[in-house]
């Protein structure tokens, strides 16, 4: 099929996580993707484990679809290749430190001078402005800084940071939204524009309902686990077996629960008559619910739930998950054959268009495999790409 971003280049100049997630975001989509990396060593995460073969596992997640060309940006070589490069590209992505494009020479003042069309997406830990854009960003350390940790965990344990880097992510579909509004917008005026994304900005607004409750209220949320933060019950329960999630805090809910738990006691017992003197005697309705509930298996309480309309699922490992027969059926795994690694599995993108799941069949690039053809384009030559080559500027061959 011929994908929305079809004919759409993108520059990209991130490595990482969250700026690799935003521009593979827009190779599933179909823009054209040339990430431009260190001629050396590449994106630093080419080296992270666990390695798949000679590749990195993590590398190949965040790179799939896109072409890999190398650059000494520090060279007057390098510079000049890339802003060659720049003329033909509708959206340059970068994750630099701020300052570090200006010091390049390749900031948004001076880009738009000669390229008014163009789209600067910028992403950072702490935005291009304020007094903290010179600070290093990590995902453990913004998700602390954005209160994200504190409210994360049973209240009787220490606060733990999310399963997986969220502010990342996040971050890095965000800045895919501002490039395909920005280009929106272009096609109306003509222009381009620059998006400034700090990650500490995207998870503070990754907090809504918990930061509107603290306005409204004034009080600070604390942890509540998998529960509920006004009714119950809800929550993480042991079966005979394993794990389980329930949440039952209607009354139409509740009495089917009951039902399901035959459990008459329950319904009888004036503490539980309501979601909300539910919640406050919470502690007490667990213990009853977990001594229940471990009579049975996960599978067949689920099933019971699920005939009854109450809100239960099992707690998959990530093998189960990965595994699952809709995960199949949603084809949101795919298979393909690197160059390297051989026969391998991959993510495809959340997105289905017009029937056909988004992002299957790209691979990540071996590092400089598409320097030469890439510079050929804007108009190197073989001799040219060989001096470029002897002096280190560039890397042709992976």
């Amino acid at each position: 099929m011929s994908l929305p971003l079809k004919g759409v280049r993108v520059l990209d100049l991130t490595r990482m996580f969250a700026g690799p997630c935003a521009t593979e975001a827009l190779a599933d989509l179909g823009a054209e993707v040339v990430k431009v990396e260190e001629p050396r060593v590449g994106d630093p995460t080419r080296r992270n484990l666990p390695l798949w073969g000679p590749e990195s596992a993590y590398y190949m997640s965040l790179n799939r679809g896109k072409k890999s060309i190398t650059l000494d940006l520090k060279s007057p070589e390098g510079k000049r290749a890339v802003l060659e490069l720049i003329g033909s590209c509708d959206v340059l992505v970068e994750n630099y430190r701020p300052g570090v494009m200006a010091r390049l020479g390749l900031d948004w003042e001076t880009l738009s001078k000669d390229h008014p069309k163009l789209i600067l997406c910028s992403l950072s830990g702490f935005g291009a402005t304020g007094s903290l854009r010179d600070k290093i960003s990590f995902d453990l350390v913004n998700q602390a800084m954005a209160g994200m940790i504190d409210i994360t965990g049973d209240p009787e344990q220490r606060p733990v940071r999310i399963g997986v880097p969220v502010g990342d992510m996040a971050g890095g579909l965000y800045l895919a939204v501002a490039a395909l509004a920005a280009l929106r917008a272009r096609d109306r005026t003509g222009l381009g524009s620059w998006v400034d994304l700090a990650l500490h900005d995207v998870l503070i607004s990754l907090l809504s309902n918990v930061a509107q409750r603290f306005f409204s209220t004034g009080q600070t949320p604390t942890r509540t686990g998998s529960r509920h933060r006004d009714l119950a019950p809800q929550g993480c329960y042991r079966a005979s077996d394993g794990w389980l999630v329930l949440s039952a805090v209607t009354d139409e809910d509740w009495d089917a629960m009951v039902g399901v738990l035959a459990a008459p006691e329950l319904s009888e017992d004036g503490r539980f008559a309501t979601a909300q003197s539910r919640k406050k005697h919470e502690p007490i309705l667990d213990d009853i619910l977990e001594k229940r509930l471990q009579e049975r298996t996960v599978a067949q309480w689920t099933a019971e739930f699920a005939k009854v309309g109450v809100a239960a699922a099992p707690v998959n490992s990530l093998k189960t998950a990965l595994e699952s027969p809709l995960v199949s059926e949603r084809e949101i795994i795919f298979s393909a054959e690197h160059p390297t690694v051989g026969p391998m599995r991959n993510l495809a993108s959340p997105l289905v268009l017009d029937g056909h799941r988004a992002g299957t069949g790209g691979i990540s690039p071996l590092l400089g495999a598409d320097t030469a053809s890439v510079l050929r384009e804007i108009g190197y030559d073989d001799e040219a790409l060989a001096k470029l080559a002897d002096d280190g500027v560039i890397r042709t061959t992976a």
